[in-house]
């Protein structure tokens, strides 16, 4: 039987992936709606932590494609289980299936269209058009755009 790693979507969409299912805590305590909270227990939903070693590749993996200032807490957490089962995660978020195919996983979207191509993200100095990573260029001190510009 397959597995599949849910994000929150799943549960507010209402549209459920085949196999067994699982979700992280964070996902569970996103879910304010009465009717996604059932859907969690309709759908028998396993609700694990992902371990430490799974959080800090998730991460690492997030930081090296850009995305990492677009994922919440939550996103991360999935990512690492979706990595720790070598899983298909389940999700309409953009970055999240982004990192999920840079780290090899299978996507299984839900309510949106899958993402065509893998981007990576840098952030280039509007200064000098040096890449760095941070708040402000380090070679000239002008501030960081909030947009990173997309690397394929």
């Amino acid at each position: 039987m397959c597995m599949t790693v849910a994000d929150a979507s799943v549960f507010i969409w209402g549209k459920r992936p085949e196999g067994e299912l699982i979700t992280v805590p964070a996902v569970e305590a996103e879910l304010k709606d009465i009717r996604a909270r059932s859907r969690l227990h309709i759908y028998e939903t396993r609700v694990e932590s992902p371990t430490t070693i799974a959080l800090k590749a998730a991460r690492d993996a997030a930081e090296q494609t850009g995305d990492i200032r677009s994922l919440s807490a939550a996103d991360l957490e999935v990512l690492a289980k979706a990595l720790e089962y070598n899983a298909t995660l389940a999700t309409d978020d953009y970055a999240l299936q982004n990192v999920a195919l840079h780290l090899g996983l299978k996507i299984e979207p839900i309510g949106q269209p899958r993402i065509k191509k893998k981007r990576k993200y840098v952030q280039r100095c509007q200064g000098c058009g040096q890449r760095f990573e941070g708040e402000a260029c380090p070679d000239c001190g002008t501030p960081a755009r909030k947009k990173k510009r997309c690397m394929r």
